[in-house]
This record gives structure tokens, C-alpha cells and sequence, in this order.
């Protein structure tokens, strides 16, 4: 029997603000699908109207899911507790909502080992680069947490969120600087701030 997969990936493990947002994508094996994954590749190594191109197709042609947990969720409980949480609850939202095998490939998460005693959920480092499910999945979750980016861009417009999505640029840290960390800001990774 022919088992659907889900790709599941995150963005947002590194930046100094903002969420943590995770993506599920459900293959069927259709050939319109087939042709689409064809053309994904790790969101890292495409340009940005490439991924919002297939950000455009994939959700148009997959079941998909995303999931986010906010900066404060981040500092409360750590990014690995984070990551797990919110890649796990993206993969199990898919799951609900069909009725079928299933086998999901998923980007590695340090400490992953603990839970691969479940045979369907299978984690593999640079997945992204390995499995098209997976890659499909990181262009769901990076152009939904930039197009989240520059919307919280218009609210905190000194940062300039637009530009680097929270990420420790050189001008990133030269606002921080200026005018110090708002509400967004992970506190969790900028302790140097607090004086």
C-alpha cells in the first residue's frame, strides 16, 4: 500500500526575534505534485521570488500545515524544547486531518534520537537537501515566517524586521543598540542587552 509522506521542516531557529514556524507538506504521489517538487530545492538556496513561486504552487496543489511559537514561548521553555514542540504539532495536524499510512521525513532536531522509536517519523540532517518533502516543506515555513516578518515590520518599524526577518545582522545589532529590544526580541539569546 502506498504510504502518503509528510515533509515537515522549520524557519526560525536562529533569529534574535520573532517566532519559531514550522511546516508540514502532505505528498500524495499525484503527478501535478510530482511535478512541483521537481522544482523545490532547500529555501537557503533559493532566490526569494523562486521560493515565493513555489511558496504559491505548493500550497495551491498539497495539503499543508504551519504552526508557530512566539518569542516569549522561545525564552519560557528554550528554542530545542520549541523546536520539537512546534514541528511535532505541525506533523500532527496533518495527520488529523487525513486517514491514511503515513511516513513522515523530517529535519533533523538535536536530540531527535529519543523519539525515533516511532517507525513512521524518520529524521535525517540536511533533509532539506535529501528528501523534496521535506524541502518543500522549509519554502512553506520560510516565506510564511518572512511575510510574518514584515508585517510585524509595520509595527515595530525601527528594527527594519523587512530586511534581515530578525536575524543577527550587523545593522540588526546597530538597532539594538539604538533603541534597544522590543516586545518580539528573544531575551533568551540577547542577554548583553540587559543592563
Amino acid at each position: 500500500m502506498f504510504k502518503y509522506i509528510i515533509g515537515v521542516d522549520e524557519a526560525g531557529r536562529g533569529p534574535l526575534a520573532g517566532p519559531i514556524v514550522a511546516a508540514a507538506v502532505l505528498y500524495e504521489g499525484k503527478p501535478k505534485q510530482k511535478g512541483i517538487l521537481a522544482q523545490v530545492d532547500d529555501s537557503k538556496k533559493l532566490s526569494s521570488p523562486k521560493r515565493e513561486d513555489l511558496f504559491r504552487a505548493i500550497i495551491k496543489n498539497f495539503m499543508w500545515s504551519v504552526q508557530m511559537l512566539d518569542s516569549q514561548f522561545i525564552d519560557k521553555y528554550g528554542i530545542q524544547k520549541a523546536n520539537f514542540l512546534v514541528m511535532w504539532d505541525v506533523l500532527e495536524e496533518i495527520r488529523h486531518k487525513i486517514n491514511k499510512p503515513t511516513e513522515a521525513v523530517v529535519d533533523y532536531i538535536g536530540g531527535a534520537d529519543r523519539y525515533t522509536q516511532q517507525a513512521d517519523i524518520s529524521f535525517y540532517k540536511n533533509g532539506e537537501s535529501r528528501f523534496k518533502e521535506i524541502a518543500a516543506a522549509s519554502i512553506i515555513a520560510k516565506v510564511f515566517r518572512d511575510h510574518l516578518m514584515m508585517e510585524l515590520d509595520e509595527e515595530f518599524p525601527h528594527y527594519e524586521f523587512w530586511l534581515h526577518k530578525g536575524y543577527g545582522t550587523k545593522r540588526h545589532y546597530g538597532h539594538l543598540d539604538k533603541f534597544g529590544l522590543c516586545p518580539i526580541h528573544r531575551r533568551s539569546f540577547l542577554h548583553s542587552y540587559f543592563s
